[in-house]
């Protein structure tokens, strides 16, 4: 005597029928993720570097602010390395980096620090930035060209 599973056999009416709801709802999950994608904000990438002059070991804190709004788009935390790579949607932006020593997040007013470099054009979306190399040693304000 055969015995069935839960579900019938393979060709039952059943079967097909659960076969059909699990494809539709896989492809509706594709299809979600797909729309989600389409409505995110283009993108630019700004690489840059940063050279700390003698011999300080400090992390390095990058920080890109919208110029339209003054409030940090992002930061780069640089433990190791002395190359940061940032993405930031579509618009204009200024950048300083800090010796962050004491290790708070902050740039605080006895670290190090680089000048305020500001990108004379906006970041658009598709573009890669080369900024020029930031140096730890100074807090002047200077305009970047690209």
């Amino acid at each position: 005597m055969k015995t069935q599973d839960f579900y019938g056999s393979s060709r039952s009416p059943w079967r097909r029928t659960l076969a059909r709801i699990a494809a539709t709802g896989a492809v509706a999950a594709l299809a979600a993720c797909q729309t989600n994608v389409a409505h995110e904000r283009p993108t630019g990438t700004v690489l840059g570097r940063v050279k700390t002059v003698g011999g300080e070991n400090a992390p390095v804190l990058v920080l890109a602010f919208d110029r339209a709004t003054g409030k940090v788009a992002h930061r780069a935390f640089l433990e190791r390395s002395t190359a940061f790579s940032m993405p930031l949607y579509s618009g204009s932006y200024k950048f300083y980096a800090c010796a962050d020593a004491n290790r708070d997040g902050h740039c605080g007013s006895t670290e190090k620090r680089t000048v305020l470099y500001s990108l004379s054009n906006a970041v658009h979306a598709g573009d890669v930035i080369q900024m020029p190399t930031f140096r730890l040693d100074v807090s002047e304000r200077v305009a970047a060209a690209r």
